[in-house]
Parts: structure tokens; sequence; C-alpha cells
């Protein structure tokens, strides 16, 4: 089956509105039957002082994403901070074909970032049936656990999702580790992250989608950009077959 990866790249502004019409203005660019996924608080940011109020104001970013879904044929994903029983949570959302398949929250908060004094962990990580195959998540500082990693490896995921807002001295880091999680899961491999300055923090951007086989397939690191990729579920199964690991 062929579709098509998507990854958007951009520099976050302290205006959420803005922040919103940049990424409204690249779907109108992605094709139809592509899996397209945001970076991490793609919105907002990490503006802890006003994430309250976004978590208001997340409620109607999604229904505008599920109307551009279904207009537009196209599965969204990304993270938003959400309201939840046990308190606000960093929450990742994938929409298909206009409706909200599914969610789950950050497990691994990132405590230098002091995520952990505003958010409150998920529990559990959970892998999505999609009409593009198995879909897992990685959100940004729980690309480091191998034990996650590990879980859906179990599960026979077909695309990894890895939405980021990962600080520039760790840029390495992110490239490496979204490249061996695409070679070890033998999975296409999705990273989205932002990029410049936001709040007084400089990201790495290093936005890209990686082959089954490890084969870079877009990359960028700098610039609001929109990368593109071919995918077929039958090279999955092609690299697992060439290179058995169960």
């Amino acid at each position: 089956m062929r579709f098509r990866l998507a990854s958007l790249q951009i520099s976050l502004e302290e205006d959420p509105d803005i922040n919103l019409e940049k990424v409204l203005l690249f779907t109108n660019n992605v094709p139809e039957n592509t899996l397209l996924l945001l970076p991490e608080m793609f919105f907002c940011g990490f503006d802890y002082e006003r994430m309250e109020h976004f978590s208001k104001m997340a409620v109607s970013v999604l229904e505008t994403l599920k109307d551009v879904s279904r207009r537009k044929g196209i599965t969204i994903c990304g993270t938003l901070p959400k309201r939840g029983e046990k308190g606000l949570q960093n929450a990742f959302f994938l929409i298909e074909e206009g409706r909200i398949l599914g969610e789950r929250a950050k497990v691994k908060l990132f405590s230098p970032f002091e995520e952990d004094k505003y958010f409150v962990p998920g529990e559990g990580n959970p892998v999505f049936e999609t009409g593009f195959g198995r879909v897992g998540v990685l959100i940004c500082f729980e690309l480091r656990f191998t034990e996650m990693v590990s879980e859906l490896r179990k599960e026979g995921i077909d695309i990894l999702l890895v939405p980021a807002q990962w600080g520039y001295a760790r840029r390495e880091h992110l490239k490496t580790l979204s490249r061996a999680r695409a070679i070890e899961l033998q999975s296409y491999a999705v990273v989205s992250d932002t990029w410049g300055e936001f709040k007084g923090t400089r990201f790495a951007g290093q936005s890209a989608i990686y082959s089954p086989w490890g084969e870079v397939l877009a990359f960028s690191e700098k610039g609001d950009t929109l990368l593109l990729a071919e995918a077929y579920l039958e090279k999955v199964r092609e690299v697992r077959e060439t290179i058995p690991m169960d």
C-alpha cells in the first residue's frame, strides 16, 4: 500500500493564533492520503504561565484540525495541553477522517525543562490502528527510553511518530536516536520538531522522515518546512524478512 508521510517543522511565536495559522497554511500543501505530524505543543509552546488558558483553546484547535482532516482527506497528529481528571497533561492526538481516533498523554516528562512541575504524566503507550498501518508514538524526551521502544517493537508498529520540542544543544542526540529507532523498530520514523528560539530556549530542528532501513527520506535543520515522503507498508515487511529479529 502506497501513502505519504509528512512532517511539519516551524518556529514558534508567542501568539498562538499565528502558530495555528502557520500550520493551517502548510496543510494547503499536504496531499490527500497523507499522515501529517505536527511538533509537540505546536500552537502554544511551553508557555507555562498561560498553559491553563491554552488548554481551553485546545478544544477549538482540535475542532479546526478535525475539519481540515475531513475536507482534505489527511490524518493529523501532534500534542497539545489538555486538562484531565488528574491535572494538566501534554496530550498526543491522532485525527483520521475528521475524528479523533486516539489519544495518550506524555509519560516521561522532561524535568530539566520543568515539565514535571506543570503537567501530570500519562499512563501506558498504546498503539493506534490507522489506515496507514500500526502507529506508535514517542513524545520528545520519551525517545531516549529503550523500554518504551521495546514495547512498540513487541507490538510490531509500522510507523513511529516523534512530536518534539528538542533543545538545540542536544540536536545530535535527536538526529542519532531518531534514525536508530527506525533501524531497530524496522519501521518508518517521522520526527517533527520546532526550530529557532522561543521564550529564551533555542530548539534543534532536525525534523526528518526515515525508512525502515534507516534511510533519510527527508530532513531539515532550519526553517519553516513541510517534509514529504512516499511510504509503502510492503517496505516494512521486506526489511523484517531480510533481517528477522523475532
